[in-house]
């Protein structure tokens, strides 16, 4: 396969093209890199679990509060009095509290360690999640790129069958005036100019659904889209499948669940060990009134908690954590034979369909010979016009089936390149 081996061509920048210069496969493919709004959520995604990271990070960091209070009291007392009759005193207070604390975990039995390991594994899930999702906008970039090119070009074709057998059955009507043809031929040629304007009809309403789904995709309207370049793949089917099992997304992201799903466990075998923390804290207190009462406090704790019966709360969450590592575990192997078989796919499929884009190009050939021969014979009165119309048929077919052996072989090299993980925009644009 190592004569199937193509150069890439690269006819775009990285930035954001206008649509009046995105006429590349690469142009349209990078753009949709650029602004699809599926990559936009992915990448957000990845910016969520960074502050994950962070999240676990401050876990082994000391926590230091400050609370503070003031308030106001305004009351009368009154006490009767056997000599001075009724006592009235009159008080004004204003308590002030300030209090500060700082506490700092010690041991957690390892909790904080498995949240930063959880936290890591979640942004290596979220990058590959996104590795993944590019491949798929991109992909579908290709896709509806290769579609529009052919549907284009078989919008053409169906337009020049339709103009040619309109010339036609003005010919042949003119045959049948000077007796040269029967009504019979006339009635071939409606027929098939009939057909024709439905085929045509058919061919436009495929062209809008290809072009409405390149603008989703890629986010502005097709505009004058140049023939494909081919991207670099793999010499072999062994070097295909060899790196599809290190650099696809999916495996990768299959991986990093298998450390989340460790993480996890060691989270919750730290129910059942003891933790400590210290605690240092400093009190004031004022209450301002005909006598200021104020007071300074300081204390440091050792903080001590050791479980001693859960009712196997705790032991049962850490052997169904455990039972999770291993579904995770057989979850990574499914992927991997799965990313083996898509990969072995489409290495075949690309075999395939450039045998059959070269089948295309030999039938147009032998078609138009066919055509060319009919139409000097029926010239020469050896062939009738339904022959010479079976003809063009057959000749406009082959023509549309190479537009689409076209489109098929191109969009098959980049399923290959998105089977095997190397679909990017790093491998796409020249540096």
């Amino acid at each position: 396969m190592s004569a199937w081996r193509f150069s890439l061509i690269a006819c775009s920048s990285l930035a954001a093209a206008t649509a009046a210069h995105a006429d590349t496969l690469i142009g349209a493919m990078t753009d949709a890199f650029h602004n699809n709004p599926t990559l936009d959520q992915a990448r957000l995604a990845v910016r969520a679990a960074r502050e994950d990271r962070i999240q676990a990070r401050a876990g082994y960091l000391p926590q230091v509060s400050l609370n503070g209070s003031y308030g106001y009291q305004d009351y009368t007392v009154r006490t009767p009095s056997p000599f001075f009759g009724t006592i009235t005193n009159h008080q004004q207070l204003h308590p002030e509290t300030e209090t500060a604390q700082i506490t700092q975990q010690v041991f957690t039995g390892g909790r904080l360690a498995g949240q930063t390991q959880l936290a890591h594994a979640g942004v290596d899930s979220a990058r590959n999640a996104l590795r993944s999702t590019e491949q798929q906008v991109m992909l579908a970039a290709a896709d509806a790129y290769l579609s529009v090119r052919r549907d284009e070009t078989i919008v053409m074709l169906r337009e020049q069958d339709v103009q040619a057998l309109t010339t036609q059955l003005a010919g042949t009507q003119r045959r049948l005036d000077v007796g040269e043809v029967s009504r019979t031929d006339v009635a071939q040629v409606q027929t098939r100019l009939a057909g024709a304007n439905s085929a045509l009809a058919q061919a436009r309403a495929d062209l809008d659904r290809s072009r409405a789904q390149y603008t989703a995709v890629v986010g502005y309207e097709p505009h004058d889209l140049q023939p494909p370049t081919m991207p670099a793949l793999p010499q072999t089917l062994e070097e295909a499948v060899r790196i599809a099992q290190t650099s696809h997304p999916d495996l990768l992201q299959a991986r990093s669940d298998v450390q989340a799903a460790r993480a996890r466990t060691t989270i919750e075998r730290s129910a059942l060990s003891p933790q400590v923390s210290l605690q240092g804290r400093y009190d004031h207190f004022n209450q301002s009134n005909l006598v200021n009462q104020e007071r300074d406090g300081t204390s440091a704790t050792v903080n001590l908690s050791v479980p001693l019966y859960e009712g196997g709360y705790y032991s049962a969450r850490v052997r169904q954590s455990r039972i999770n590592e291993a579904r995770a575990d057989a979850h990574v192997e499914e992927q991997r034979r799965q990313i083996v078989a898509n990969a072995t796919s489409a290495w075949s499929d690309y075999a395939a369909y450039h045998g059959v884009l070269a089948a295309a190009n030999e039938q147009v050939a032998a078609a138009r010979e066919a055509l060319n021969g009919a139409e000097r014979e029926r010239g020469l009165g050896l062939r009738s016009t339904l022959d010479v119309l079976n003809a063009e048929q057959e000749f406009r077919d082959a023509e549309i089936n190479l537009a689409r052996a076209e489109a098929a072989a191109a969009l098959s090299a980049y399923t290959l390149l998105a089977d095997t993980g190397m679909l990017s925009i790093e491998t796409l644009t020249p540096h």
